[in-house]
């Protein structure tokens, strides 16, 4: 009798082992990370700046963002002459609870999937901590200097930050595309005053 075509018991084992191998490769890799933590903030603050320059070229006034390290937040407000644009406009980037004449972003209060990213700080080109920023008519940057918010997450030993740009020029926002364990001397020396941070060299 001719024998039916079909797998031997050692095929079956060695299908099943390389499925395993692989499935413990891909799952690890598919689980988020504390560097997705820290993109998806950074993506969601970029957001933010983006809108308040929009309302800051829409309005032909100026709207300042604040940044509260302390609290964990950013705030928008309108900073020109015109009160009637003190109130914001509606918009999917507000809270219904902010105030009428303020936009909150808290990070700790984010959807995560791990420890929430905290807000180091801004600082200047010139490496000057720098509490805030004013977008003008145009979407410029009212101060003239480039700014770099900082982002940090994880434990002391595993500590990681990212930082987003701000153009001075133009006020377009650009998520650094390098992860790191270092910090700008000017915020380093502030998170040191706060407690001692390890670094760690990521490979």
């Amino acid at each position: 009798m001719r024998r039916k075509p079909g797998f031997t018991l050692m095929e079956l084992l060695i299908v099943l082992a390389v499925l395993s191998i692989l499935i413990g490769v891909v799952i690890p890799s598919s689980r988020p990370t504390l560097y997705d933590e820290l993109r998806a903030t950074a993506q969601v603050i970029a957001a933010d700046l983006a809108y308040a320059r929009s309302l800051a070229v829409t309005g032909d006034s100026e709207y300042i963002v604040e940044f509260t390290p302390k609290t964990n937040q950013l705030t928008i407000e309108h900073a020109g002459a015109n009160p009637l644009l003190d109130e914001l406009p509606p918009s999917p980037f507000r809270n219904p609870t902010d105030p009428d004449d303020t936009h909150i972003l808290d990070l700790d209060e984010l959807p995560r999937i791990g420890p929430p990213s905290s807000l180091i700080g801004a600082v200047s080109a010139a490496n000057v901590e720098v509490d805030s920023v004013t977008f003008g008519p145009l979407g410029e940057l009212s101060g003239g200097s480039d700014v770099s918010i900082w982002l940090g997450v994880g434990a002391e030993s595993q500590r990681i930050y990212l930082a987003l740009r701000i153009n001075a020029v133009t006020g377009l926002v650009e998520v650094d595309t390098q992860i790191t364990s270092e910090l700008p001397a000017k915020l380093s020396d502030l998170q040191q005053a706060k407690q001692p941070i390890v670094r760690v060299q990521l490979n």
